[in-house]
């Protein structure tokens, strides 16, 4: 058996999100209190409480993070060596922090201003441009490539940003760019191309004005080997500590390669995923797969019983 671990991206979050690993597990709870007082946010009280500051994406990714390292810490005992580490987008964070690669400290304070950098930008961008997102289902990645080549003509105004499974891939552009998109795309029998509700065009050339202003908040954080690799969402190949930061910056314009991601850990020999932290999002995405690896959601305290079956006894 080969195993690896996922951690789940933004919009995971849900209502009370890990509290019952907060109550049942001192681990847990010790995290979402260092990442309250690391960040100064009430985590705590967004998830149970005030639960629409986390439709921000600085808020958002913070609580997300905290929740996903809190159940990894309460069940990190139970498991076997890990092979591997992913996530998606905002996840990639959670597994450099797991995988020992980044500690806790810097990990929270990065993640903080990486969401604080988006949200700002963001903003600026629906008072200026009218930039949308949209998921484009069951159409194939060459038809989608040869309809953006064409709506990219004479100028580049519409781009990929997640490659999430061979059944969903997500775009980003003007609302124009989008709307030829889809009457080009249905011209062609595909016609579940649907908006999505984001703060912004992640991992596209629109946030490019993030770059620059990230590249100075990694420049004081530290890198170490880690005790797992873990999959960049950009490369598809095991973060370093002498090129992360450079990845972590064009993470923020680039695709998220998570299917190419997926098939890298099969191709490793990986036998088994778990998924840990809010949502079923990943495994949703693997199911539709014809071949993918056996998989388990930690999110919530009724999962941890199954962990040892899963693997195996």
């Amino acid at each position: 058996m080969s195993l690896a671990i996922i951690f789940n991206g933004q919009g995971a979050q849900y209502k009370e999100m890990g509290q019952d690993f907060a109550h049942a597990f001192p681990k847990a709870q010790a995290v979402y209190e260092k990442v309250e007082t690391l960040t100064n946010y009430p985590v705590r009280q967004w998830i149970t409480d005030d639960f629409e500051a986390l439709q921000e994406t600085r808020y958002a990714q913070v609580a997300i993070a905290a929740t996903s390292l809190a159940i990894y810490e309460s069940i990190q005992a139970k498991l076997p060596a890990i092979d591997y580490m992913a996530g998606l987008s905002l996840g990639e964070y959670s597994s450099l922090i797991a995988s020992g690669m980044l500690s806790v400290e810097e990990g929270f304070k990065l993640i903080k201003k990486r969401g604080q950098l988006m949200t700002d930008h963001c903003q600026k961008l629906r008072e200026s441009s009218d930039i949308v997102m949209a998921a484009v289902m069951k159409m194939p990645l060459e038809e989608i490539q040869a309809v953006l080549r064409e709506v990219n003509e004479p100028e580049e105004k519409l781009y990929l940003a997640n490659l999430n499974s061979s059944t969903q891939v997500t775009i980003a552009g003007t609302t124009a760019a989008v709307d030829q998109f889809k009457k080009i795309a249905r011209t062609q029998g595909y016609k579940k191309i649907m908006p999505l509700k984001v703060e912004g065009p992640f991992h596209s050339p629109y946030m490019q004005a993030v770059c620059a202003l990230y590249d100075e908040a990694l420049a004081s954080v530290s890198f170490s080997e880690g005790e797992v690799p873990v999959i960049s969402n950009t490369t598809v190949k095991p973060h370093q500590p002498d090129n992360v930061k450079e990845l972590l910056v064009r993470h923020l314009v680039e695709p998220v390669r998570w299917q190419e991601t997926i098939d890298a850990l099969v191709a490793a020999g990986v036998t088994k995923i778990i998924q840990i932290g809010p949502g079923k999002t990943l495994v949703n995405l693997l199911k539709r797969e014809l071949e993918a690896p056996d998989t388990l959601v930690v999110d919530k305290i009724a999962d941890v019983e199954e962990i040892e079956e899963f693997l195996g006894g």
